[in-house]
């Protein structure tokens, strides 16, 4: 059977302003609209909950190289099954290949991707917030080349989530956008923030949106305004937060404030590690 290219993908790394695209793309796709619990995004590529759904297996029982195996075939499954002209799929993996050297992320399903960069400086603070860590281990985070998110060890275990192998920031993103063989349009962080109203028409022409006219477009972005959200936190709770209450996960979404949260030392070591990738994003 013919697997239709309908899947866009919305990757980044952690913290570097995924939600905020869903959001926008859920006020787009529903009049102006976005409720941060009920998202446009069908799943995100690492749920258990969603393979079980449509493999009818127990995904406890699975290592990691069993699960890359079989997700794939899940979400083109996912693409023939689905009515809707495109599926939103979050995705924090990097772009990488299971044992079998096949890519985690199928090409037969994928109509595109938009990778979300933000400035590593930036994100070490907001992980550190996310992950209820120090900013230290943070920062280790960023450059380290095993680093991962859920089951880390790979093993059977009860995670919500599989394993998410990111590897160190400049590796996640050369892998998205160097390597894989659809489309993808990388949009900057800090242009959604300070060019809004273009970077999100860019958003909406690479998923071939036209039906949608500037008036809409800007009726979204300012439903999926950055306080906006925050106040939906507030008054709603957001159930992707896992953090404690008392620490919001939509925090600050600034930019250039890794200088009031960092150290020399601390950003030296950011710099130092991802300089080639950082110069050629400008952000060093």
């Amino acid at each position: 059977m013919e697997v239709p290219k309908k899947i866009v993908w919305l990757a980044s790394y952690p913290k570097s302003g995924n939600t905020w695209m869903r959001a926008f793309l859920s006020a787009l796709l529903n009049n102006g609209e976005v409720d941060i619990n009920k998202m446009v995004t069908k799943t995100i590529f690492s749920s258990r909950d969603f393979f079980s759904e449509y493999t009818d297996i127990d995904s406890t029982y699975l290592t990691d190289k069993e699960a890359k195996q079989l997700q794939p075939e899940v979400f083109n499954y996912l693409a023939i099954t689905d009515k809707s002209e495109k599926i939103f799929i979050k995705v924090h993996d990097a772009y990488t290949l299971n044992q079998f050297n096949k890519p985690i992320i199928p090409t037969e399903s994928t109509f595109c991707a938009i990778y979300i960069i933000r400035n590593p400086l930036d994100i070490v603070a907001s992980l550190a917030n996310h992950t209820q860590i120090s900013i230290n281990k943070a920062v280790h985070s960023l450059v380290d080349d095993d680093y991962c998110w859920c089951a880390q060890n790979g093993n059977i275990n009860t995670d919500i989530q599989f394993r998410q192998y990111l590897s160190n920031w400049s590796y996640h993103v050369n892998s998205w956008t160097l390597y894989a063989p659809f489309p993808v349009y990388l949009i900057k962080y800090e242009d959604m923030v300070v060019d809004t109203f273009n970077t999100f028409k860019k958003v909406v022409k690479s998923i071939e949106a036209d039906k949608f006219n500037d008036r809409e477009i800007l009726k979204a972005i300012d439903a999926a305004g950055f306080a906006k959200l925050q106040e939906q936190e507030l008054t709603s709770g957001f159930k992707e937060n896992f953090t404690p209450k008392t620490l919001p996960f939509f925090r600050k979404g600034a930019i250039n404030n890794w200088r009031e949260e960092l150290d020399v030392e601390q950003a030296s070591s950011i710099i130092n590690a991802h300089k080639k990738i950082m110069l050629k994003y400008n952000y060093c």
